[in-house]
């Protein structure tokens, strides 16, 4: 076949006996150890977010971005957006508070002081009931705030550094996402998408041994085997119609997107329009129970010219017990076939 079209519908939006895709996303992060081979000087602040509650007021309430607000330590925040808190409801008596969503915030000093795994917090400037009951709490922890000495490769080093990385984290997104694929499915090299976090990998360390982490994620288009082996033969097979069929050479096809494929897991269109090319076998496989059907209760002398009536069959025999029985049995559980 030759550089043959191909529409796959979303498996949401598709019949399950119409060609269509899913997607797979498996996300993993490697760690290696490097050497510092320089020392420098590092600054930072605490990042992170928080959600704000409002037991307060049945009314919304907003607050302005650089709202300072105050963890159990003493150490204290500012946020970065406006957040607009729903007023609270209550159900059955009992105050259900109002939550704002995901508000992004950041420490007011560096250092690693600022850093948390989780707090609860208040609002500056706020007392008595008021701030007991309009408060925030994070979400994740805060991370980021540093200050001191750090080791530290050096910028000659750094792009070799990033490319091992790289290269170390996409066999491994490969290496799992392969042993993920359900083996009723299937998927190409044009197929899959990786993005790596370039952002968060750090390349310093208090020692002058230090781990360096590195995530990515691979996104995977794939598409039914059975339904994809049935779609080819249609179409390489124009002068006959088989209900099932075999490519075992399926993965060796030469697959590529002929439309736009998001890599954002997020983003999964209606519909992708795929392009195969390549050579192989395909194989027509027989339906057991057709082969019952046409063989029920028949005389013996007609075998070859019920066979016949399947085109998926290129040769067949048989053999009766007793031997000299002139009818095959009239039931299906006695007979047995062995498809080759």
């Amino acid at each position: 076949i030759d550089k043959i079209n191909i529409e796959l519908n979303h498996e949401i939006k598709s019949d399950t006996e119409r060609l269509s895709f899913q997607t797979m996303t498996v996300t993993t992060e490697i760690s290696r150890d490097l050497f510092g081979s320089e020392l420098k000087e590092v600054t930072g602040k605490a990042k992170g977010s928080v959600v704000f509650f409002n037991e307060y007021s049945k009314n919304s309430i907003t607050l302005k971005s650089g709202t300072k607000i105050i963890a159990p330590n003493g150490k204290s925040y500012t946020t970065q957006s406006t957040a607009i808190i729903p007023g609270y409801k209550t159900e059955g008596g009992k105050k259900i508070a109002g939550t704002s969503p995901g508000i992004p915030v950041i420490a007011t000093e560096v250092g690693s002081a600022s850093n948390s795994e989780g707090t609860s917090l208040v609002i500056s400037g706020y007392s008595g009931t008021k701030k007991t009951q309009l408060y925030a709490r994070s979400v994740g922890g805060f991370k980021g705030g540093e200050s001191g000495m750090r080791h530290t490769i050096s910028d000659a080093e750094r792009p070799q550094v990033l490319d091992t990385l790289k290269t170390q984290l996409t066999e491994r997104l490969r290496r799992e996402t392969r042993a993920q694929i359900p083996e009723q499915l299937i998927t190409y090299p044009d197929l899959q998408f990786i993005s790596i976090d370039t952002n968060s990998i750090k390349l310093e360390g208090d020692s002058i041994k230090f781990p360096a982490q590195i995530k990515g994620t691979m996104v995977s288009y794939l598409i039914p085997r059975g339904l994809f082996e049935s779609a080819i033969a249609k179409e390489a097979l124009s002068d006959h119609s088989y209900t099932s069929v075999s490519i075992p050479m399926l993965s060796e096809l030469t697959v590529k997107a002929k439309s736009g494929i998001p890599s954002d897991p997020e983003v999964v269109p209606d519909t992708i329009l795929i392009q195969v090319s390549g050579q192989g076998s395909i194989i027509t496989q027989a339906s057991e129970e057709k082969i019952k059907e046409l063989l029920l209760g028949s005389k013996r002398g007609l075998f070859t010219n019920k066979i016949e009536l399947i085109p998926e069959i290129a040769s067949a025999k048989y053999s009766l017990f007793p031997f000299w029985a002139p009818f095959f049995p009239k039931q299906e559980k006695y007979i047995k076939v062995i498809l080759k």
